[in-house]
């Protein structure tokens, strides 16, 4: 015995195992043979009650009682075998037969067995019975690649061993016994005579009663190894990086994961005839932030697609507008705007950085949360340069976002569209844990859990939230609520026409992005219940003019959000909401000039809003037709007015989209303020920019148009380049001008005298 001890093998198998993953229900997504081509499972130490009763009826009847040999089963076999004169039984215990499996194909002689008989009552003495019977069932051969029992369960059956019936546990315990003999799909007769055989041993051992027996003789054996379920490949690789050679339990759910491949696969085609090869979505559970289903690439066997081993949920790509909503919270969050504070909205030039909306047009000034819902770039880049390039790349950070890892003046202000890179995986991420505070604020009674924003849980028991709560909060309740109530306003893609009649469109909150070049669309969405995120695109990169986020991605999130339950949705966080008086023009706090006030809501802000600033006190005369001062006027012939007024070049623009608006009236002949600052501004070129002439078929260079804006629609304005008046306009402001290479001022004075000077450097 003490021999067998010290040579008995430790531990016995050193084989590696088949990654395997399970669904959160305990189906199968998908396995992968181990390192040695064997579909080798970990084994459970809990063997199923059928399979070991089936087990030790055909295997070794007095298992639990021998010491690893049974002396008497051995002589009766070698009494048969000399009788044949060859081996026709073996006599060895299941101990006996497991040592002889781990010693990997020794010759079957007797000097052979008398080591493993050896070996196996030292492996008594070192393992229980149950830890016996486990290691074998996990390491007998069941035929042609398949190894142990969990393995063969699914091959063979496409069900876990627990589920197994008497008839197919009985198929099961005798294959080991002669693997290479019997086989599904050859052999059937023999393997069905077999099993019928063990099936009438457990009947006569009372083990099964009769309507089992019949039952069980009447079910067929299978036709053919069973090829392993695939149901999501990239989440399985995805997994299988961490996990390779271990069964895992994921947070997906494999009803829904159909659900998601069917509905990629029905706009494989549609993609694919755009010259769009590849797309991925998520389907996340808000109140866990656990991943549902997981598309990691087109995989539609009808469609030719090009690089579809590439999961594009983990790829870097350009996240285009996707990320506004970050900047537009935090900035509610910081005190910066409020959801109706006015932004810019006019051609800009940032260091050799034109941003341009989507529609080439411009309205002068937007509300924020009008901004946001239109995605507008240019209102994004004004609010970007306000709240700070290295701040906001600070906030995404602890938003989950690591890609983000060059400086502020690396990203510039592009960074708000499409500058950088993030992954769907990480951009679902942030968006689940800002849906995740809304959804939780009631039900921890306004606290905040400590990590809302730690990376997506894939994987069941590995993650789990624990209740601890925090109060260092990035952004409150109040914040992301706003926000949402913004993202509800987006105007849905063509193909969800008439959404505004449907129950659930008030419950979606989502937003849209397009990288530089159309080559990468976005689309998420948030709900109480779900949130959504899809990438469309090009793995290689190629841009596809048309390609956009609302016409390419948001069509693939709308059909998600359609086929899954929406029950909730987010409730107002109302113990951190207040009501605020503010001026209605210009969305900020009211002064005591703004005439028209709003009262709206607004949430917990780390500093206030500064009061509006757009409104100015004049006097007028009586019909509010000149502007009039104490210089050219009696106080009795002056009315005062509080009048909305935007900078002049906000102006130009403003009023083209709201005819209702007013500019300053002129003062009346003679009157004048002595400070004429802000009655005019440049158009273009704006100060410090560079330009480029166009050349035309000749190769000659053509004129530059400048350009102002004027309060005085009626103003006399003289344009003067590097102190040469080089032109007079009235009414429109615009002058044709050839400049020569290099750096010019161009100033600009009116018949007041109030004038406005601009540098600006002509290049090749």
């Amino acid at each position: 015995m003490l021999v067998g001890i010290i040579i008995l093998p430790r531990p016995l198998f050193r084989d590696g195992y088949s990654t395997v993953v399970f669904d959160r229900n305990g189906k199968l997504l998908g396995a992968k043979v181990a390192p040695d081509e064997q579909w080798r499972f970990e084994f459970d130490t809990l063997l199923p009650q059928k399979f070991e009763k089936a087990i030790l009826t055909y295997e070794d009847k007095y298992f639990y009682s021998h010491p690893g040999i049974n002396i008497f089963s051995i002589f009766t076999a070698m009494k048969d075998n000399i009788e044949a004169g060859k081996i026709v039984r073996g006599g060895s215990t299941i101990s006996m037969q497991l040592i002889r499996i781990s010693r990997k194909g020794k010759a079957r002689t007797y000097f052979e067995k008398i080591i493993e008989s050896i070996m196996a009552v030292g492996l008594e003495l070192t393992h229980s019975k149950k830890e016996i019977l486990s290691l074998y069932s996990a390491n007998a051969p069941f035929g042609g690649n398949v190894v142990g029992l969990n393995a063969a369960s699914w091959r063979y059956f496409k069900r876990p061993a627990k589920d197994l019936t008497w008839a197919e546990s009985a198929t099961l315990a005798v294959l080991p016994n002669a693997p290479a003999l019997i086989h599904p799909g050859r052999n059937r007769n023999t393997l069905k005579e077999k099993r019928n055989s063990l099936l009438e041993d457990l009947f006569n051992e009372n083990i099964i009663d009769s309507t089992e027996y019949k039952l069980a003789l009447l079910e067929t054996i299978p036709e053919k190894v069973s090829p392993m379920e695939m149901i999501a490949p990239h989440f399985f690789e995805f997994v299988n990086k961490k996990y390779q050679g271990k069964i895992t339990y994921s947070t997906i759910d494999i009803e829904k994961q159909r659900l998601l491949n069917s509905i990629m696969n029905q706009h494989a085609y549609e993609l694919n005839d755009f010259g769009v090869e590849n797309a991925a979505a998520l389907i996340v559970d808000t109140k866990t932030k656990q991943i549902l289903a997981y598309a990691g690439n087109l995989i539609s066997g009808k469609v030719e697609i090009e690089d579809s081993f590439n999961d594009m949920v983990l790829a870097n790509r350009s996240t285009g507008s996707i990320m506004k909503p970050f900047l537009y919270a935090a900035m509610l969050e910081g005190g910066e705007i409020l959801p109706n504070s006015l932004v810019r909205d006019i051609p800009s030039y940032f260091d050799n950085y034109f941003p341009q909306n989507y529609t080439n047009e411009f309205d002068g000034a937007v509300p924020a949360s009008v901004a946001l819902s239109r995605s507008l770039n240019v209102p994004a880049v004004y609010m970007l340069q306000q709240y700070g390039i290295g701040r906001f790349l600070q906030f995404v950070e602890i938003l989950g976002l690591t890609s983000f890892n060059k400086s502020a003046d690396f990203y510039g202000l592009s960074l708000i569209l499409g500058g950088g890179e993030a992954s769907l995986f990480e951009l679902v991420g942030a968006y689940a844990g800002m849906a995740k505070i809304v959804v939780d604020y009631d039900k921890n009674y306004g606290k905040y859990p400590e990590s809302p924003y730690k990376p997506l849980n894939y994987v069941i028991g590995k993650s789990e939230e624990k209740n601890s709560f925090s109060d260092n909060k990035i952004l409150h309740a109040s914040s992301i609520w706003l926000t949402y109530e913004a993202l509800k306003k987006v105007t849905r893609p063509e193909s969800e026409a008439g959404w505004e009649n449907f129950v659930s469109s008030s419950k979606i909150a989502w937003k849209t992005g397009t990288s530089h070049g159309f080559k990468d669309a976005w689309a998420i969405g948030s709900t109480a219940d779900y949130v959504v995120g899809v990438w469309a695109g090009n793995a290689s990169g190629l841009g596809r003019n048309g390609l956009s986020g609302t016409k390419t991605a948001a069509p693939i999130m709308f059909d998600i959000f359609s086929s899954l339950p929406l029950n909730e949705k987010f409730y107002p966080p109302y113990d951190e909401l207040k009501e605020v008086e503010v001026c209605r023009q210009s969305g900020n706090p009211a002064s005591k000039y703004c005439p028209d006030i709003d009262t709206i809501t607004i949430g917990i802000q780390i500093k206030p809003v500064n009061v509006c600033n757009y409104h100015k006190h004049i006097f007028t005369d009586k019909e509010s037709k000149y502007r009039l001062t104490q210089n050219c006027a009696d106080i009795s012939d002056m009315k005062a007015i509080n009048w909305f007024v935007l900078p002049p070049v906000q102006e130009h623009y403003y009023a083209k989209k709201h005819p209702s608006y007013k500019p300053l009236p002129p003062f009346k002949e003679g009157c004048s303020e002595a400070d004429g600052e802000g009655e005019m501004d440049f158009i273009y070129p704006t100060n410090n920019s560079n330009v480029y002439l166009v050349i035309d078929e000749n190769n000659v260079r053509r004129e530059m148009v400048f350009e102002i804006s004027h309060h005085n629609r009626n103003a006399v304005v003289y344009w003067h380049l590097d102190n040469r008046l080089i032109g007079i306009t009235n009414r429109n402001h615009q002058l044709d001008f050839i400049p020569d290479l290099g750096k010019h001022v161009l100033t600009v004075v009116d018949d007041l005298g109030n004038y406005k000077s601009v540098n600006f450097k002509v290049l090749h």
